[in-house]
């Protein structure tokens, strides 16, 4: 068989074809105008190398396969344990691909440096979005729950008044009113406010506020009273909260000032225990500010916003050193109160 029909029948190239005779697996026989003619011993080893390469076999170890020098079932037994190997190593490349590409990370050395710790927190001290950020950005599924819960929480204070003052008010559809008057102002209250039904322990007091760290910039909401916050809380719910926010680029942030505050807490103990909490300032090139007290942070989002910090901003106020800390996975009142 000519090497055009070879290629045609065993849907090989002739590059592939010329490699695997250089090899020596095949040795064709020349005709009398020199061209190359394969027996049909030489096209069944063809397709045995083919469907041996087609199982990601070396071919070294294909030729000892086909010259009787390694059997194929000890061989196929070394391959599965080194492809298993690549698996697991390729799952790892995946799951690093995916963490960098959800938090649309900006590209900076320090980035080889983060380990990965993605912790499971309890209710109320979860992650809403894969972005690294201080505070939780209000999503539109916590939103929803936010308003259930507000709803509910105003439906009983609203029953529980109205109740209260039947003796005062006989009228049947006078109650109703002031029922229904009472739970929609309470509902409303309660979600510019940015209200909390949880425990102690959980109280978010960031009032919505939320700076996501993003490829080209910082992305933040600041609550600049109670009729904006309800904007802001209703433009989540329609998927417009991003016309609300503020966006600058990295290049734009002048100045990053962290303060470090002592305070003393009690949640949990009768007796209060010293916590170090840091506040974060951040200054434009505009002349705008952003004052964000205690915010949150979550999951491994410390060290990245560390890191991110020095790589991007020309000046950062830290007396206290606490991107050291971050960028290290120290918590701050440990570091405070060790780093003497």
């Amino acid at each position: 068989m000519k090497t055009s029909d070879l290629e045609k029948e065993l849907k090989l190239s002739k590059h592939t074809i010329r490699y695997y005779e250089k090899e020596g697996l095949v040795t064709p026989q020349r005709d009398s105008n020199g061209y190359r003619n394969y027996s049909d011993e030489d096209i069944q080893t063809l397709k045995l190398v083919k469907f041996l390469r087609g199982l990601d076999i070396s071919i070294d170890d294909v030729k000892a396969i086909i010259n009787g020098e390694l059997d194929f079932h000890e061989c196929l037994k070394i391959n599965q344990i080194h492809l298993e190997h690549q698996l697991e190593s390729l799952k790892e490349v995946k799951k690093t691909i995916d963490n960098y590409h959800d938090k649309d990370l900006p590209l900076i050395p320090a980035l080889a440096n983060i380990e990965v710790d993605v912790k499971n927190w309890k209710l109320g001290y979860q992650k809403t979005t894969s972005a690294v950020s201080l505070g939780r950005k209000l999503t539109k599924a916590w939103a929803k729950r936010q308003l259930v819960v507000a709803a509910f929480s105003s439906a009983i204070l609203s029953v529980v008044f109205t109740l209260w003052m039947s003796k005062v008010i006989p009228l049947i559809w006078v109650r109703i009113l002031l029922l229904l008057v009472l739970f929609i102002v309470l509902l409303i209250l309660m979600i510019a406010t940015a209200f909390r039904q949880s425990f102690a322990a959980m109280t978010d007091n960031c009032l919505d506020q939320s700076v996501e760290f993003l490829s080209e910039g910082i992305r933040y909401y600041q609550f600049n009273g109670l009729v904006a916050n309800l904007k802001y809380f209703l433009a989540v719910l329609v998927d417009k909260d991003k016309d609300i926010m503020k966006f600058y680029r990295y290049e734009d942030i002048t100045k990053v000032c962290i303060y470090t505050n002592l305070k003393y807490m009690n949640i949990g103990a009768p007796i209060a225990y010293e916590v170090y909490e840091s506040d974060f300032e951040f200054h434009f090139r505009d002349g705008k500010k952003f004052y964000f007290f205690w915010p949150m942070t979550l999951d491994d989002d410390s060290r990245y916003i560390a890191a991110i910090l020095e790589a991007k901003v020309p000046y950062i106020e830290d007396k206290d050193n606490i991107l050291y800390a971050m960028k290290n996975g120290i918590n701050i009142t440990d570091y405070m109160l060790h780093k003497d």
